[in-house]
């Protein structure tokens, strides 16, 4: 006959196994989702546009439909 207690030690210790590999995927994972959103963060700093294509709205003074409204694609390369 088995030994009751050898076999829930063995239980208990495959289920420990289990949980601490679960952990360790989980952990790894979180850490490459962490890694890939900093060099998407650092890719997008480096493609950031140093001025403004999209006209803030109407002023005073201002009119829709000026040519400086435009996006030139010369310009915004």
């Amino acid at each position: 006959m088995t030994d009751p207690f050898r076999a829930i030690l063995t239980v208990q210790q495959a289920a420990l196994e289990g949980w601490l590999s679960m952990t360790t995927m989980a952990m790894r994972s979180w850490e490459q989702v962490l890694t890939l959103n900093q060099q998407l963060l650092r890719h997008a700093d480096t493609l950031v546009r140093v001025h403004v294509e999209i006209d803030d709205g109407p002023t005073f003074t201002g009119k829709y439909g000026k040519r400086h409204l435009d996006i030139d694609p010369e310009r915004d390369v």
